[in-house]
């Protein structure tokens, strides 16, 4: 019998490995569902040489009915080329033809209530290829869109907010992030939704149930998880005093009568939220038990800067941004995201379909 001593290198090798192999059983289904019906999505940004790549993992995978690309095609088809992704793979739309056809102008102007006195202005909002991607989901020849390597989140945002529109079944335009842990005991197989690190700065009461109701939804409608939402303070139960204390206190006392089919908690310090050893002593009167899978931050700042550390201190794997609230699928990514990140985000966005 041979027996094989791992020095440091191979333990950190063996944990990166261990780590892929959990990130990979937890999005199995979510890819199992996607292959099973494949939707078209559109990226702005088809000249970043990401895109390409994601493009080819995707369609190797069989994630995706049609991947639409749109920029300068010399560049895209240089980039495919050099990747090895086939041109039959996707399909390149220059971003002037969307100046250029009088479909696209007269529908941007029915979605943003223009004149024809203002041709000036459709046609430079025209120049801009999230613009034309909304426009495509609007004419229903995409399903869903990403951008976000190139632009800001403001940008990708309002443009989604003016184009495709808020749906008004859940009163709110909001955000998640999905944190994929490999420590398993965490939130729901290592599965855990933040919420809100983009959209709203400071939420009232009122929104903050809005956000924890429209995370119930996409939990279970879309991931096929029951939620189990904490509302997250520097507080425990009254162990700390403060505006924020009481705003999360209330906003959870007002989602536990609302969602009657979730567990909802709250004010809670993360430990306490996520960690059954922690909440037996902080909370133990708590119907979370430390199990929380959603996680509402009492303001943007708390939730962008609170997964940010995950991400970089934890080495957890995030997923998104994901905007939620609009009538279709229109998801900013970080731009400092990888191809991995837009495979990822390609799956959730699918998932989001009808």
């Amino acid at each position: 019998m041979q027996c094989r001593f791992y020095g440091i290198a191979d333990s950190r090798f063996l944990v990166f490995q261990y780590r892929k192999l959990k990130e990979a059983y937890i999005l199995a289904s979510f890819k199992q569902r996607v292959q099973a019906n494949p939707k078209r999505i559109v990226f702005p940004e088809g000249d970043d040489i990401r895109v390409v790549r994601a493009v080819k993992e995707l369609v190797n995978e069989n994630l995706i009915r049609e991947a639409i690309l749109i920029g300068r095609k010399e560049i895209i088809i240089s980039n495919a080329r050099a990747e090895g992704l086939a041109e039959h793979s996707f399909r390149v739309i220059e971003a002037d033809v969307f100046a250029k056809e009088v479909r696209y102008r007269n529908e941007y102007k029915k979605a943003r209530a223009m004149s024809i006195l203002e041709d000036d202005l459709i046609a430079e909002a025209l120049a801009d290829p999230i613009v034309g991607g909304a426009l495509l989901l609007r004419f229903d020849e995409a399903d869903c869109l990403i951008a976000g390597l190139k632009n800001t989140t403001a940008r990708v945002l309002s443009t989604g907010i003016n184009i495709i529109k808020a749906n008004r079944q859940f009163g709110v335009v909001t955000s998640f992030l999905l944190i994929f842990s490999d420590n398993p005991q965490l939130g729901e197989n290592g599965v855990i939704l933040v919420a809100d690190p983009v959209v709203n700065p400071d939420p009232s009461v009122g929104v903050l149930c809005k956000i924890a109701e429209a995370a119930a939804y996409f939990m279970e409608n879309f991931l096929g998880i029951k939620g189990k939402i904490a509302f997250l303070s520097y507080s425990t139960k009254g162990s700390g005093k403060g505006k924020s204390v009481d705003k999360m206190r209330i906003a959870a006392e007002r989602t536990a009568v609302k969602l009657k089919n979730c567990v909802v908690d709250g004010e809670l310090q993360l430990d306490a939220a996520i960690s059954p050893s922690i909440a037996r002593i902080k909370a133990p009167e708590s119907p979370l038990k430390g199990m929380a899978n959603i996680l509402i931050f009492p303001n943007l700042d708390a939730a962008n800067i609170g997964s940010k550390l995950v991400q970089f201190f934890g080495k957890a794997k995030l997923v998104g941004p994901i905007i939620f609230g609009l009538n279709k699928p229109f998801n900013d990514i970080s731009r400092g995201a990888d191809e991995m990140d837009l495979v990822n985000l390609s799956i959730i966005s699918q998932l989001q379909c009808p």
